[in-house]
């Protein structure tokens, strides 16, 4: 609606795990820096925490990006509220892409024969459980932990990355063996002031934009607050100072404009 009137190609801020927009903030850098690493180097498993909407799906989606091209094969668990045979056919589907075995014991031979297939093939089998702090069965980390199994003499045959908000660390750490295969945990902060402002002028250039300026200084301000830092409360706020500038006219995100965005925002949830 407000593309044209800003000079933008798209909207830049949508709520999309889109890796387009990847920003490298020093924190989201170094996350996806280091699950690189696990998956690359074939270890077994990785678990990255962050507070709701601060980026760790776009951080996931970008791994997949870099590292698919490379020889990895995906399967990701975007809602992992299931049983444990849930799980494992959910996981399934994911890797081979048609309707998977109900039988358990089918399901497990028809992964091991897949996994054993994509290492023979010189690549590497990925599976990514997002919202990981939502599964509530001990079974169904147990039955995680058990795919590690499919390994050589020499090195996994699967790469187990665990994603979810804070709540994922202790539930983890609550299955020992679990926990003990475990290469990297890491936790993703709240942008700071800094990241912010280069959050949303990023945004903007991704998306055509010819003036870096859009958003006032003190504008910018008023939204960190409001958001926390949080990526995607800042989409939103954003989202919505971008339409109310249009419907003004303005030349300019002022800090008015933004505090009704921000409120209108916040009157709708």
């Amino acid at each position: 609606m407000y593309e044209e009137y800003w000079n933008l190609r798209e909207p830049p801020f949508e709520n999309t795990p889109n890796p387009k927009f990847f920003f490298y903030s020093e924190r989201h850098n170094e996350a996806l820096s280091r699950l690189q690493y696990i998956v690359r180097e074939r270890k077994a498993c990785g678990v990255l925490t962050g507070v709701y909407g601060c980026g760790k799906t776009l951080i996931l989606q970008a791994l997949r990006k870099s590292t698919e091209s490379e020889g990895c094969r995906y399967s990701v668990v975007n809602n992992p509220r299931l049983d444990d045979l849930g799980m494992l056919r959910f996981i399934l589907r994911g890797l081979v892409g048609r309707e998977v075995p109900a039988d358990k014991a089918d399901v497990l031979m028809a992964m091991q024969t897949y996994i054993e297939n994509v290492a023979l093939d010189g690549k590497h089998t990925v599976i990514a459980i997002d919202e990981a702090h939502a599964i509530s069965s001990p079974d169904v980390f147990e039955e995680l932990r058990l795919l590690l199994n499919f390994q050589t003499e020499s090195r996994f045959l699967v790469t187990l990355l665990l994603v979810g908000q804070p709540e994922l660390a202790p539930k983890v750490e609550s299955n020992k063996q679990l926990n003990q295969r475990v290469n990297l945990h890491f936790h993703i902060d709240a942008f700071s002031e800094e990241d912010t402002a280069r959050y949303i002028k990023h945004r903007l250039e991704i998306s055509g934009d010819g003036n870096e300026e859009i958003f006032t200084p003190e504008a910018v301000d008023l939204l960190h607050r409001h958001s926390g830092g949080i990526p995607r409360w800042l989409n939103h706020f954003c989202h919505m100072s971008l339409l109310a500038g249009y419907t003004k006219n303005a030349r300019r995100i002022t800090p008015e404009i933004a505090e009704e965005a921000v409120q209108s925002v916040k009157g709708s949830v």
